[in-house]
């Protein structure tokens, strides 16, 4: 009978403790779900709207968040995501422990639940209780009748036996433990078959798998990290999957340093062949690195996009552009063989100025960064104001780390200047033109001057040599056996290479309206190409040799210093001061003594007769540079140089030559005697007082 009552009280013990299991299991399982569907609808929240406007404005209205780096939150950030796991687990824990575990441990022993059945049937009146322990293995039965125990087992027995005791199990437990359960399993269940992808994702996030919440929209970064300094920037994205062109989605920028900004994204382009466009936006100018993410619909940059900013191609501040002029080699070469360079106002800008015919310009350039790529462009002067650019000239020479080189082009009539086009290694351009100007020479004759006549000896050491040179300076008369002093200097960037005396006989008492008219249309060398009206006379060069020997070349009187008071150079090209920077024979000077008694004059039936008392001999000095023609030779049709105006004398009787040098003789003693007294009266009067 006993072994009946145990069994059910065994298995009234055993079914409690399924009850307790089912209600704390149900109670645990339903918070746990719905904890891990806050945890997802979280991560959800974060993940599709951290970032957006409303977003930072939230953060940025948070005493507590408003430090937060702007671009931390793109995404449900992984430490974010540990903690909730973590904390979802160890809440998880505790409710096991708290609402199945203890409540398991606790269940009732059957000796309480022995209590029970008596409290629920008043006839065991203890007995129930009593017969369990009593026959328990080990029980202290001493002092009591073996037959009163049985007794007491056997009335236990029967009673129990006209009574179920299971049915004094609570089931209202399991009920509740499936109010709790049913409601958050069949909304856990909704959410999976409505969108299964997603609540697979959300889950998996939970358990810190790298997997990302699927979007309708996609974007993905097309934007260069590498930008020059002060350019605009282009930011550009590929969207793909749903989308609409009329709507526009927000970049979020953010400055280093500075405050972030929104600017709108909108549509730019389809990409041919495919489903997908292109949205950007355009920023300012800027020097300020940047990161920046973007949103369009659902969809966003997974990852924060960055900027840095680099100076594009320029010159170096110090000396970047320096400009040479290589002088034409019919100036000559230096003592090596190399063409003279000149350096010209401007220079150490990349300027030149007066840059000669047939002259080459180097360029030296030097960049702030390494350059891929250098192209000079010359420019030509086209029409009054148009300007046409010449074919482009890459670097001769460009140093091992390309941050410089050096570039060389001709020079034409028309030319202007140049500009320098770079790029860097990152294609990026120069964003400011270099140009620099090239001024051309202007192409003119020599300037050829005449000198003072004058009976200086070029010697300075003779007697006749010293004191003023204007002493000696005089205008001397002509006649019929006498000669003209003909002293000039001569100058011309292009060098002097030849010098001719133009001169022609203007007679006495004969109209000009007597001459033809071709003749009378000549009034100047220049016009007389054939020589029909001016008659040339060649100036002969001095022999380089023999002028070794005579000393100083004083260009004042056209002669070296011991050449005497008679001497005559007839051409002189005066070499270089410094052969090996300058070229020489840029100036020329002579003297030559121009005998007339040999002089003809033409008449206006064309006959030639001699010169007569009254006639005035007109010459000029014609001087030629030394720019050849194409060819290479002298060219015949250069433009000469004049002197600008013409040495004119009247042939005088030799009397009227003796009387004008006694006049101009007591005229200079006059002076002289003059000054001499000037100079005693201030002697006088700054002679100091005796006491």
């Amino acid at each position: 009978m006993m072994n009946a009552v145990l069994r059910q009280l065994h298995q009234w013990r055993f079914r409690e403790q399924l009850i307790r299991l089912a209600w704390g299991g149900a109670r645990t399982l339903a918070v746990v779900l719905v904890v891990l569907g806050a945890a997802c609808a979280l991560d959800w929240l974060i993940d599709r709207y951290s970032g957006s406007r409303t977003w930072r404005d939230v953060l940025s209205s948070s005493w507590v968040l408003a430090g937060v780096n702007p671009l931390g939150i793109g995404e449900t950030p992984y430490w974010f995501r540990v903690l909730v796991t973590l904390a979802q687990l160890g809440l998880a824990g505790g409710l096991v422990y708290y609402l199945i575990l203890r409540p398991w441990r606790q269940t009732p022993p059957i000796d309480d639940l022995a209590t029970v059945a008596e409290q629920a049937f008043p006839e065991f009146d203890h007995r129930l209780v009593t017969a369990i322990q009593l026959n328990r293995p080990g029980a202290d039965t001493r002092g009591m009748s073996p037959m009163l125990i049985n007794e007491v087992t056997r009335e236990a027995g029967q009673i129990a036996a006209r009574h179920n005791l299971l049915q004094l199990i609570d089931y209202r437990r399991l009920r509740m433990a499936a109010a709790w359960l049913v409601p958050v399993v069949a909304a856990w269940l909704l959410f999976g078959l409505t969108n299964p992808s997603l609540a697979w994702v959300l889950v998996q996030r939970q358990a810190l798998l790298d997997v990302e919440i699927p979007r309708r929209t996609h974007l993905h970064n097309l934007t260069p990290e590498v930008w020059p300094t002060g350019q605009p920037v282009l930011l550009q994205f590929r969207i793909s999957g749903e989308y609409d062109p009329a709507e526009s989605g927000v970049v979020r920028i953010v400055p280093d340093g500075q405050r972030e900004y929104f600017k709108e994204l909108t549509f730019e382009r389809l990409i041919e062949g495919t489903d997908e466009a292109i949205y950007s936006v355009r920023l300012e100018p800027s020097s300020f690195d940047f990161s920046f993410q973007a949103r369009l619909g659902d969809g966003r940059t997974r990852e924060p996009g960055r900027v840095w900013f680099e100076a594009p191609p320029q010159l170096e501040e110090a000396e970047g552009l320096i400009a040479i002029q290589v002088l034409p080699t019919f100036l000559g070469t230096r003592e090596d063989g190399l063409p003279y360079t000149r350096r010209s106002d401007g220079w150490q800008r990349g300027e030149v100025n007066e840059a000669l015919p047939q002259s080459k310009v180097i360029v030296d350039a030097r960049f702030n960064k390494p350059i891929r790529t250098a192209r000079l462009i010359p420019i030509e002067r086209q029409g009054a104001i148009e300007e046409r650019d010449l074919p482009p000239v890459v670097p001769f020479e460009v140093a091992p780390d390309q941050r410089s080189a050096s570039f060389g082009f001709d020079t034409t009539p028309r030319l202007i200047g140049y500009r320098l086009e770079l790029e860097d290694h990152r294609g990026f351009r120069n964003p400011l033109p270099i140009r620099r100007a090239i001024r051309m020479y202007e192409d003119r004759p020599p300037t050829v001057v005449f000198r003072a006549e004058s009976n200086r000896n070029p010697d300075p050491t003779a007697e006749d040599g010293q004191g003023n040179p204007r002493d000696y300076e005089w205008d001397a008369p002509l006649t019929l056996q006498g000669r003209i002093q003909v002293i000039y200097n001569a100058q011309s960037e292009l060098g002097i290479r030849e010098a001719y005396i133009r001169y022609r006989v203007i007679p006495k008492g004969i109209p000009a309206d007597s001459y033809p008219e071709e003749y009378r249309r000549i009034q100047h060398p220049r016009d007389d190409r054939t020589d029909q009206v001016y008659f040339r006379l060649p100036l002969k060069p001095f022999p380089a040799q023999q002028a070794a020997k005579m000393g100083r070349f004083v260009p004042d009187l056209g002669m070296f210093e011991k050449s005497g008071v008679y001497g005559q150079v007839e051409f002189w090209a005066i070499p270089s001061r410094d052969p090996s920077s300058e070229p020489g024979e840029l100036e020329a000077a002579g003297s030559k003594n121009f005998e007339v008694s040999d002089l003809k004059k033409r008449l206006p039936d064309g006959s030639l007769a001699k010169l007569e008392l009254g006639d005035t001999v007109e010459l000029y000095v014609e001087v030629f540079d030394k720019l050849p023609g194409p060819d290479g030779k002298p060219d015949p049709n250069r433009p000469a140089g004049y002197t600008r105006e013409a040495k004119r004398k009247i042939v005088v009787s030799d009397a009227d030559a003796r009387a004008a040098i006694r006049l101009r003789d007591e005229a200079k003693q006059k002076l002289r005697d003059q000054l001499d007294k000037i100079a005693q009266n201030l002697a006088e009067v700054f002679k100091p007082e005796k006491k």
